[in-house]
């Protein structure tokens, strides 16, 4: 067997055969060498965290105080127009009133309140839903101005709020209504608004147990509806 001045065994073969086949086994070893790198780099890119914002407000939902939350009073209540029903369109167009419409008695008109939520919790606050409407089969006319209009919130038959102690303005607002025409009012009441004859919130919330709400237009009431507040 012939041994080379290096002393590499070769074997019967020419000596470059041998050296092509080193050259092979090195060239397929820095190649499994470079994958694996490349393999492990690509690992520990993949198991980076994302970058976050430094700005917290962007990285979770802020949550904010809704409005008239338990344990505070609301702002003075007000009566305001209600969002009007977009659901369904009057099957022919509306025409403008006659002049000098007549005004509706109590008989031609109807006062509802509904309240929700119902039942509420102590020291919630609570929307009463009003509706105004037309039981005339002709024009006729009505002042609902803040003057005309009253919410009344009994308990045990007593009163316990009105809205006639937060009203400051006395003015008058008379709308004309066509044959089956309805108005629709929210009035927004804080249950620490307890303390008959002052519009002032008192310390403590009604209490827990069965209430009723009145609306009043002019001298036509709704009768009492009652409503539940829980503990």
């Amino acid at each position: 067997m012939q041994r080379p001045a290096n002393g590499w065994t070769v074997g019967p073969l020419p000596p470059s055969v041998y050296w092509r086949r080193r050259a092979m086994v090195a060239v397929a070893v820095v190649g499994v060498l470079l994958i694996v790198w490349i393999f492990v780099r690509g690992g520990d890119d993949g198991a980076k965290p994302s970058a976050v914002s430094s700005n917290p407000a962007s990285a979770a939902p802020q949550s904010s105080a809704a409005a008239g939350s338990t344990g505070e009073p609301s702002a003075p209540p007000q009566i305001v127009p209600a969002t009007p029903d977009t659901t369904s369109a009057p099957a022919v167009e509306r025409s403008a009133p006659p002049a000098n419409v007549a005004p509706c008695t109590d008989d031609q008109i109807a006062v509802t309140v509904t309240t929700t939520p119902s039942p509420g919790v102590v020291g919630g606050t609570f929307t009463f839903n009003i509706s105004i409407a037309s039981k005339s089969s002709d024009w006729c006319s009505r002042d609902l101005g803040p003057g005309a209009q009253e919410v009344q919130v009994l308990h045990d038959g007593n009163l316990l709020f009105s809205s006639d102690d937060c009203d400051t303005k006395k003015t008058t607002d008379v709308r004309a209504f066509a044959a089956g025409d309805a108005v629709r009012y929210r009035f927004v009441w804080s249950s620490y608004r307890t303390t008959p004859h002052t519009c002032a919130p008192a310390a403590a919330p009604a209490a827990a147990g069965t209430y009723q709400v009145m609306a009043r237009v002019g001298t036509k009431t709704s009768g009492p509806v009652d409503f539940t507040i829980n503990r």
